[in-house]
């Protein structure tokens, strides 16, 4: 099944500015997704887009470096969502029926994580795979509205029998690091979740996302013990 991977790459970033390119363990932080991409030798095209930054050099053939400013001005600014940005893709490449979304902010993710979610979109026939981590977290809703009309938080427990906390079953978070996506799910939903959805679960310590300097310092305390 001829796949593809997308890795959105843009300078801005309102948490730490210019992250993407900002130097991780001794690399830019957007190379770390592509070089997981390539050592997973499981994609046929490699799309990396950006709106500036990249070099378009000593990549092999079939890594595609896009400016922004070659895709219409809608899908470039900071309200593009990246499902409108994976249609567009799709759309340019037709020959692909698997794509694959792998976020640069997720730079714990292993090779064997992006090759075991594959797995699961083609050996076990789900139209989307999604990469999650289980929590037992207590959660509350905060401004739910209740049957009056009237905002106030609710919890997704009953708090009358509080459960002790390792017997809650796990809720699953998605962790933003792994999306596969078949074409025809992709195009029919408009969404990367679409179709039949099937859960990668990964710890927690692969499954922390950076959005902002703490974010940044723990990723990089882990991946300087890995």
């Amino acid at each position: 099944m001829p796949t593809g991977a997308l890795i959105p790459c843009r300078v801005g970033s309102k948490g730490i500015p210019n992250k993407n390119f900002k130097e991780f363990c001794g690399k830019p932080l957007w190379h770390w997704t592509l070089e997981s991409a390539l050592k997973s030798g499981i994609f046929d095209k490699i799309i990396v887009s950006s709106d500036g930054g990249l070099r378009k050099d000593n990549h092999p053939i079939h890594v595609h470096l896009i400016e922004d400013d070659e895709r219409p001005p809608e899908l470039s600014d900071d309200k593009a969502t990246l499902d409108a940005v994976m249609l567009y893709y799709a759309e340019m490449y037709q020959d692909i029926e698997l794509w694959c979304l792998l976020q640069p902010t997720s730079p714990l993710r292993t090779v064997k994580d992006i090759k075991a979610a594959h797995k699961m979109a083609v050996k076990e026939k789900y139209e989307s795979v999604v990469s999650v981590w289980p929590e037992k977290g207590f959660y509350w809703i905060k401004d739910a509205v209740d049957f009056q009309g009237k905002k106030m938080p609710i919890a997704t427990y009953n708090i009358d029998k509080r459960p002790n906390r390792q017997d809650r079953k796990d809720w699953y978070a998605e962790n933003g690091a792994i999306y596969f996506t078949k074409t025809y799910a992709l195009n029919a939903t408009k969404c990367r979740c679409g179709g039949e959805v099937g859960l990668y679960v990964m710890p927690k310590e692969r499954s922390l996302e950076i959005d902002d300097e703490f974010d940044w310092k723990l990723c990089e305390f882990i991946a300087g013990g890995v």
